[in-house]
């Protein structure tokens, strides 16, 4: 079955989703945020992911409320992104209508942002207007973070330093999880925007050899999941209101849904638990990592 979401107008038409997603149309958002928020255990750290989304469009404003209903229900203080932060250039006067106004609510309330750089983000000055931006929450180009346990090397993968990124790999006491964030996919499930192809042969041993646990990518107007391989799950974010692309499921695909969306990330004490939020508040698909030996 495919279904896609479309902008006409910039309003918002609902529409499914493209593989085997659940995407059942939710009785009441704050109810159906409920259920999506279930796999946050009591002692887990939970931050939400998202990509692609600086449009500005009424779905992008969507989300930003649904994230604040999720946080009312399951509180997070931290949002990482896949990049694509701002369309069409990065232009600093793009940040008002494009991030400030539609994520005020959580802006307001201290919510972190920690972002990487998307192609569209170096348009103006090689990025340099969001790097300035502390809003924005970029420690550089490629940076490190650590909380509750999760170790977050955030990339630029426009021009990725694979000599930093090895030392970033490293981990130190305390460090449960480690989840890298950067924009181009290692494993993209569309034509639209392929994999590419030094990432996807030199990336992954890489992952395998330092212990990696999920890598976080956008750049692919979609949400996807490949299958475990090598224990480490390759999710793409980026449906956060950029036009959708096309699903073409490869080998290592294990879900596709053309879905406008956000992730609500629970990482526990023995798995990372993955939940993709749709414009309605709706559960659209879940998975968990492999979890520790």
């Amino acid at each position: 079955m495919r279904t896609r979401f479309r902008l006409a107008g910039l309003a918002l038409v609902v529409l499914v989703g493209c593989g085997v997603g659940d995407s059942t149309t939710p009785d009441s958002p704050v109810e159906n945020l409920e259920r999506a928020s279930d796999h946050v255990g009591p002692n887990a750290f939970h931050f939400v992911a998202i990509g692609d989304w600086g449009t500005g469009y009424p779905v992008q404003h969507t989300l930003g409320l649904r994230m604040c209903e999720l946080r009312r229900e399951s509180p997070f203080d931290l949002v990482v992104t896949a990049g694509d932060n701002i369309y069409e250039t990065g232009a600093r006067s793009d940040f008002e209508a494009k991030f400030y106004e539609p994520f005020k609510c959580l802006l307001r309330k201290g919510v972190q942002f920690r972002s990487s750089l998307g192609n569209h983000d170096l348009g103006t000055r090689n990025g340099r207007p969001e790097l300035n931006e502390p809003r924005f929450g970029m420690n550089g180009r490629n940076y490190v973070i650590r909380e509750g346990g999760v170790r977050f090397v955030i990339a630029d993968s426009n021009d990725l330093r694979r000599r930093w990124l090895r030392r970033a790999l490293q981990t130190e006491q305390g460090d449960r999880w480690t989840v890298v964030v950067f924009h181009h996919p290692v494993y993209s499930p569309s034509n639209d925007h392929p994999s590419e192809g030094d990432l996807r042969h030199t990336l992954p041993p890489l992952f395998e050899k330092t212990g990696v646990d999920l890598v976080i990518n956008g750049h692919t107007h979609v949400y996807s999941v490949t299958e475990p391989l090598h224990k480490i799950r390759y999710v793409v974010t980026g449906g956060g209101s950029a036009s959708p692309h096309t699903c073409n499921p490869r080998w290592y695909t294990e879900r596709c849904i053309e879905e406008y969306h956000f992730l609500s990330i629970s990482a526990g004490t023995e798995r990372i638990s993955v939940v993709a939020i749709g414009p309605q508040g709706q559960q659209i698909d879940r998975f968990r990592t492999a979890g520790r030996d």
